[in-house]
């Protein structure tokens, strides 16, 4: 098994020295000329191919561009937009440091209920209309 692997080892490298020694041989002579000779002819044509695509797909995308341009100004609230959240932090009630006393306390039907900073009487009428209970 181990005489297989070292034999398909060596035909693979007796292989690839016979291909470099032909590929070295070819260049110096006119096979290598015509071989650079028509790979400078793909070269061109592939940079041809590359122009023409380019002239086809440049106003399309410089089209798609001004259309995202001038539709982009609109938000879907009209001209006006948004502002953006950058730079803004999530600030949390400090609730150790509300007195008790500075409270007011919304209870739901459901029985769920929170605790805010006291409310204003419109605020708590507001509330109430609403069938919340505000203390």
């Amino acid at each position: 098994m181990v005489i297989g692997k070292i034999s398909g080892l060596a035909t693979t490298i007796f292989i690839f020295a016979l291909g470099f020694i032909f590929l070295k041989q070819a260049y110096g002579t006119s096979i290598g000329a015509s071989g650079q000779d028509v790979g400078a002819g793909l070269t061109g044509a592939g940079a041809g191919i590359t122009n023409l695509l380019n002239a086809v797909i440049s106003p399309i995308t410089g089209l798609l561009s001004t259309f995202s341009t001038f539709f982009g100004s609109f938000s879907s609230n009209g001209s006006r937009s948004e502002p953006t959240p950058t730079g803004r932090e999530d600030r949390q009630t400090p609730q150790q440091k509300v007195r008790s006393s500075d409270t007011s306390t919304i209870t739901w039907s459901g029985g769920t209920s929170a605790t805010v900073p006291t409310l204003s009487a419109e605020a708590k009428s507001y509330y109430r209309k609403l069938g919340v209970s505000v203390n």
